[in-house]
C-alpha cells in the first residue's frame, strides 16, 4: 500500500501605505510517504518532492524599499524489496515559515521579524522473511528579508537543512527497526528607530 499527501499553503501580502512599506508572508508544508508490504514476494518504491518558492519586492517615491524571499525543498524516497516479509516504511515532514517586516519613510523606524520551524520523521522495520528497506529525506527551508530607508538598511536571514537517511536488510525470521527524528525551531525580530 502506498500513501502519499501533500498540503502546502501561501500567503503573499505586500503593501506600500503612506508613511512606508509593510510586507508578510508565510508557508506551511506538510509531506507523507509510507511504503509496506504484507509477505508474498514483491518490492515497492514511493517518492515526493516539493519546492516552494515566495518572493516580493516594494519601494516608495520617497526611496524606501524592501523585500522579501522565502525558499523550501522537500525530499522522500523509499523503498522496499521483500521475500515472505513483512515491512513498513513512514516518512513525514512539516516545514513553516512565516515573516514580516516594516519600513517607515524617511528616517522612519524599521520593524522585522521571522520564524522557521521544521519537523521530521522517518522508520523502517522488518520482521519474519528476507527483505530490505530504504528511506531518504531531504529538507531546506530559506527566508530573508531586506529593508532600505534613508537611516540606513535593515536585513535578516534564516536557514535550515536537515538529512535523513535509514536502511534496514535482514535475513528470514530477523526483526529489525530504524529511523530517526529532527525538530528545529527559529525565530528572531529587530527594531531600528
Amino acid at each position: 500500500m502506498r500513501k502519499i499527501a501533500c498540503l502546502v499553503s501561501l500567503v503573499v501580502v505586500s503593501s506600500a501605505l503612506a508613511g512606508g512599506i509593510t510586507q508578510m508572508e508565510d508557508f506551511t508544508a506538510n509531506i507523507g510517504n509510507a511504503v509496506n508490504l504484507l509477505h508474498g514476494t514483491q518490492s515497492a518504491s514511493s517518492s515526493n518532492l516539493l519546492t516552494i518558492l515566495n518572493n516580493q519586492k516594494a519601494s516608495t517615491p520617497c526611496l524606501t524599499c524592501a523585500k522579501q524571499e522565502q525558499i523550501g525543498f522537500f525530499s522522500q524516497v523509499g523503498s522496499a524489496n521483500g521475500m515472505c516479509a513483512l515491512i513498513g516504511l513512514h516518512q513525514q515532514i512539516i516545514g513553516a515559515g512565516v515573516q514580516m517586516q516594516t519600513i517607515g519613510d524617511g528616517v522612519g523606524p524599521k520593524l522585522q521579524g521571522q520564524q522557521l520551524a521544521l519537523l521530521a520523521t522517518q522508520d523502517v522495520a522488518k520482521a519474519d522473511g528476507a527483505g530490505t528497506a530504504t528511506a531518504d529525506q531531504v529538507m531546506s527551508i530559506s527566508q530573508n528579508q531586506d529593508g532600505l530607508n534613508a537611516a540606513g538598511p535593515a536585513s535578516e536571514s534564516s536557514v535550515v537543512f536537515g538529512v535523513q537517511n535509514a536502511m534496514i536488510s535482514g535475513a528470514p525470521g530477523a526483526t529489525g527497526m530504524a529511523g530517526g527524528s529532527i525538530g528545529v525551531s527559529t525565530s528572531q525580530t529587530q527594531t531600528v528607530n
